[in-house]
C-alpha cells in the first residue's frame, strides 16, 4: 500500500480542519449557553485572532516552542475575563444573590493575589 505525500498532505489538512471545527463550535456552544456578553465574545475573538496571525510578540521561529508562551497567556487571559464575564452576569441574574458580598471577597480575593 503505497500512499503518495499529497494524499498524506490531503488526510491531515482535513483531520486538522475538523479539529479546528470542533473547537470554534464548541467555543460558540459555551459563549451562547452562557450568554456571554459583546465585550466578552470580542474578547475571544481578539484572542483566537491573535493566536492565528503571524505577527507575534515572541516569534515561535526564532524561539521554538518558548514561542508558544505568549500565545497561551493571551488564551488563558481570554478565558479567565469571559469566565468572570459569565459569574458577574449569573450574579446579577439571581434575584436572592447577594452581589455586595460577592464583589466584597472578589476584591478581598484579589487585593490578596496583587499583594502575594
Amino acid at each position: 500500500m503505497d500512499i503518495s505525500f499529497s494524499t498524506l498532505a490531503i488526510v491531515v489538512l482535513v483531520v486538522l480542519g475538523v479539529i479546528g471545527l470542533a473547537i470554534v463550535g464548541t467555543g460558540i456552544y459555551v459563549l451562547v449557553k452562557y450568554r456571554v456578553p459583546l465585550r466578552g465574545i470580542v474578547a475571544a475573538v481578539s484572542s483566537l485572532a491573535y493566536l492565528l496571525t503571524p505577527v507575534d510578540v515572541a516569534p515561535e521561529a526564532l524561539l521554538g516552542p518558548f514561542g508558544l508562551v505568549d500565545d497561551a497567556g493571551i488564551l488563558a487571559a481570554a478565558a479567565v475575563y469571559i469566565s468572570r464575564l459569565v459569574a458577574i452576569r449569573r450574579a446579577l441574574a439571581d434575584p436572592a444573590a447577594d452581589v455586595v458580598a460577592w464583589r466584597e471577597r472578589n476584591r478581598a480575593r484579589d487585593r490578596s493575589r496583587d499583594a502575594g
